[in-house]
């Protein structure tokens, strides 16, 4: 009996813990249950949280690189365009911490930080394309140059006007009295030479300041086929190439007289680079806001500190030039609303692009 009695003893605490366990246990597995949502809730957070991390990268308007020596880690959608030039790659040597970067795609600013929290050795470049920026900086630069050139050159200009409006009177004057043949052909001379220097003031004048332009809804390819027809004699004379395939009409508002003679001096332009046997291609397209006219030439290119004066009155590389063809240019686009580019290197050629607007704009 005492024997059975501590087996049934035995028995009954066995089952009380049995069922202890399984009380336990099935508390357990319902805290196990309940870690295993917040977890797999903590996961959607953290990837959510991932996705919403890359798409501020990818949206920022700047690159973003983790690297590790010359090992890209990361690139967000702005830097991956980046990495195949090079680049990128190349900013994980030396110690500068920022720097430009300026190469036939454009113009970038960079700058770079080491990471720490056991993360060392890695280093994040932030690289930032100021192409555009750049570019209207050269525009606002050369606009305020030129603006004080032509003010010179205007002031110049009426300056001796002046002496010039007397001496043709006087001369006038001498020619109405009694003197010899040989005197008065000595008048004669210097009375048109006069008139010469008259007629180029005027021009300068009238090239210096803003004037009113006859706008009119036309298609560049039409103005720009004209004048290359007009130009053959010259381009056969020295057996050069022009090809005119225009990829878009050029629809936009303009002076149809004043393209004609931005089109008459870009082309010329290139006549002289290229030489004898050279190639000209001349290109029209279009975007939202601009129809542009693209002069290519294949001639010898220029330097940067030739291409940023080019635009500058009296600025020539020619013997016989006076310096004044690309400044027109420049005004006539300028008062349309528009703006030149110039791309050239050493060794590749020149091209101009002429941007004007579609819609009708103030004339500046």
């Amino acid at each position: 009996m005492p024997e059975t009695k501590l087996l049934e003893n035995a028995f009954y605490e066995f089952s009380k813990a049995s069922d202890s366990i399984i009380s336990h246990y099935a508390t357990l597995e319902g805290q196990i249950r309940e870690l295993k949502s917040e977890l797999e809730e903590k996961n959607r957070a953290l990837e959510r949280a991932g996705e919403y991390l890359y798409t501020v990268l990818d949206s920022l308007p700047v690159g973003v690189v983790v690297i590790d020596g010359r090992t890209v880690l990361f690139a967000n959608k702005n830097a991956e365009e980046l990495i195949p030039e090079g680049i990128i790659g190349n900013l994980g040597n030396g110690h500068s911490k920022t720097g430009e970067i300026k190469n036939g795609r454009g113009h970038y600013r960079w700058k770079k930080e080491g990471l720490t929290n056991g993360f060392e050795g890695k280093q994040v470049i932030a690289i930032e394309d100021v192409t555009e920026m750049e570019r209207m900086k050269e525009h606002m630069e050369r606009d305020e140059r030129l603006m004080a050139m032509g003010e010179m050159a205007a002031r110049i200009s009426h300056e001796i006007k002046n002496p010039l409006g007397s001496m043709e009177l006087f001369l006038s004057m001498l020619m109405a009295g009694k003197m010899r043949a040989k005197d008065r052909k000595y008048v004669e001379y210097v009375l048109f030479g006069v008139k010469t220097i008259d007629r180029i003031i005027n021009n300068i004048l009238s090239y210096t300041r803003p004037r009113e332009l006859a706008l009119k809804k036309e298609e560049l390819r039409s103005i720009v086929g004209d004048t290359l027809d007009f130009m053959s004699v010259s381009t056969n004379a020295r057996n050069i190439n022009v090809n005119f395939a225009p990829g878009s009409s050029g629809s936009a508002f303009f002076d149809p007289d004043m393209m004609k003679l931005v089109v008459m001096n870009l082309v010329s332009n290139a006549i002289d680079a290229v030489g004898q046997n050279g190639k000209i291609k001349v290109d029209i397209k279009e975007n939202e806001r601009y129809g542009v006219l693209i002069v290519s030439d294949n001639g010898p290119g220029m330097p940067e500190e030739l291409r940023r004066n080019i635009f500058n009155p009296f600025f020539t590389t020619k013997d016989k030039g006076v310096g004044l063809g690309l400044f027109i240019v420049y005004n006539i686009v300028k008062a349309h609303g528009g703006f030149i580019e110039v791309e050239s290197e050493m060794g590749s050629g020149s091209s101009f692009l002429i941007y004007i607007p579609r819609e009708r704009l103030t004339v500046l």
